[in-house]
């Protein structure tokens, strides 16, 4: 089955260099793993976002702090988004990016294998980080530096059927593409869909949703009609 995907990069091939390679070799990965590709340098419109399935950002295009405070990182936690050219070094920013909600890094060292295999767990819906980065993040939500569960909580909260269905199918682990064929609606009225429940939750992204409705789950639902 093939995706949408946008790549935001301001890439010129006019000088040949390791990131020029390590760019155009990425790239040339995403057709063969079910991604059809549009490219641009600038954000793109919501119309655009409406039908990409994920959202690759080279790390060339800015500095690490203004790329995790872009519109399409921090407006869109329905979005798969993925950052590529990252160097394997920078543990703080990948740590960082992970906490942002961004589903994968890849690295400008990463070998055409293993660019590979993890493009297509992207394309799959899971996550692509370093075992070393997925320890530290979980080590840090088993302890106080995670977001409170009562933080989390509201009690004026309301979901409707629809809202209760698709937050417990994220629970469950299931991705846009999955929620979308089982219950028979487009990806885009699934991202609808995420987008208010996210808003009406209090949640920044799925790792806080599912801790959300764990803690709900044992609960009485407020469910609207």
């Amino acid at each position: 089955m093939s995706h949408q995907a946008f790549v935001l990069t301001r890439k010129s091939f006019s000088e040949n260099t390791r990131q020029d390679g390590a760019h155009e070799r990425f790239l040339s990965i995403l057709p063969s793993c079910g991604f059809v590709v549009s490219t641009g340098a600038i954000h793109p419109p919501r119309s655009v976002l409406n039908n990409t399935y994920t959202f690759f950002i080279d790390a060339q295009y800015c500095d690490s702090a203004a790329m995790l405070n872009l519109p399409v990182v921090n407006d869109n936690p329905e979005l798969n988004k993925v950052i590529f050219n990252v160097p394997e070094s920078d543990v703080d920013f990948h740590y960082a990016a992970l906490q942002h909600g961004i589903n994968g890094i890849f690295h400008i060292e990463d070998s055409l294998e293993l660019l590979v295999r993890g493009v297509q767990q992207v394309q799959a819906g899971n996550k692509w980080f370093s075992r070393e980065i997925m320890s530290r993040y979980i080590d840090a939500n088993l302890v106080s530096k995670a977001k409170p569960v009562a933080a989390l909580q509201s009690s004026h909260t309301v979901l409707t059927k629809r809202e209760l269905s698709i937050t417990r199918k994220i629970a469950d682990g299931a991705q846009n593409q999955e929620i979308a064929d089982c219950l028979h609606i487009s990806v885009n009225t699934v991202k609808t869909h995420v987008y208010s429940i996210f808003r009406k939750t209090d949640c920044r992204n799925r790792v806080e949703l599912i801790k959300w409705f764990d803690h709900q789950f044992s609960q009485p639902q407020q469910v609207s009609i």
